[in-house]
C-alpha cells in the first residue's frame, strides 16, 4: 500500500479558523482523490503548534466523513502528530460525529481516536500488531465465532480502519483478510 504525506504545517503553525481548516481539507481531498486505489494519505502535524477543533472538523473529520460514506474507495487517512496534546480537539471532533482515525504519535505508538466500541478496538489492536488477520486468524486469538470476527473485520473496513480483501474460499463462501494501514514499529 502506497502512502504519500500531507504537511499541514503548510496552511500555519497556529491553525485555528474553520475558513483555514476548508482550505486544509480541499488540499486533503485532492491529495486523497490522487491515491491509487489502497493508498495511504498521512497528514503530518509536525511543525504545528495548535490545532483547533474548528481546524481540525473541517480539515481532517470531513474528509473521513466522506471516506466512511463511501467516497474514494479503497483510500485511507491517517495523522501523525508529534506529540500527544495536538491530538485533543481533532479527537474530540472525531468521537462527536462518531467517526473513527488512526494517529500515529511521535513515530512510536498508535491509537484510534473518535469512538470505537472495545470490541473493535481489541480487533484492531490484534490486526496492528499482527499486520493482517482473517477472520478464522481473529476469531481463534480473540475467542469469537468467525461470523463475529467476519463482522468486526467489515466494521474496521467501513470505518476506513483497515483495508479489506474478501477472497473467496476453497470450500466455498468468502473469508474476509484485513490488512493494517500502519506498522507497529514505525507508523504508516
Amino acid at each position: 500500500m502506497k502512502t504519500r504525506t500531507i504537511l499541514l504545517a503548510q496552511f500555519g503553525a497556529r491553525v485555528g479558523t474553520r475558513g483555514e481548516g476548508r482550505a486544509a481539507g480541499r488540499a486533503v481531498w485532492a491529495e486523497l482523490a490522487s491515491l491509487p486505489a489502497e493508498g495511504i494519505l498521512a497528514a503530518d502535524l509536525a511543525g504545528v503548534e495548535v490545532l483547533s477543533g474548528s481546524f481540525a472538523d473541517e480539515a481532517l473529520v470531513e474528509p473521513v466523513a466522506r471516506l466512511v460514506a463511501g467516497e474514494l474507495p479503497e483510500r485511507y487517512l491517517l495523522v501523525r502528530a508529534p506529540r500527544d496534546d495536538l491530538l485533543e480537539d481533532l479527537g474530540a471532533k472525531v468521537a462527536q460525529r462518531k467517526l473513527a482515525l488512526l494517529a500515529v504519535v511521535d513515530g512510536k505508538e498508535w491509537r484510534a481516536l473518535g469512538r470505537l466500541p472495545p470490541y473493535l478496538e481489541e480487533s484492531l489492536r490484534w490486526i496492528v500488531a499482527h499486520g493482517e488477520a482473517t477472520s478464522r486468524d481473529l476469531a481463534g486469538a480473540l475467542g469469537v465465532s468467525p461470523r463475529a470476527a467476519a463482522t468486526r473485520i467489515a466494521q474496521l473496513g467501513e470505518l476506513r480502519l483497515v483495508h479489506v480483501v474478501p477472497r473467496p474460499r476453497p470450500v466455498g463462501g468468502v473469508e474476509h483478510h484485513a490488512r493494517s494501514l500502519i506498522s507497529v514499529d514505525w507508523g504508516p
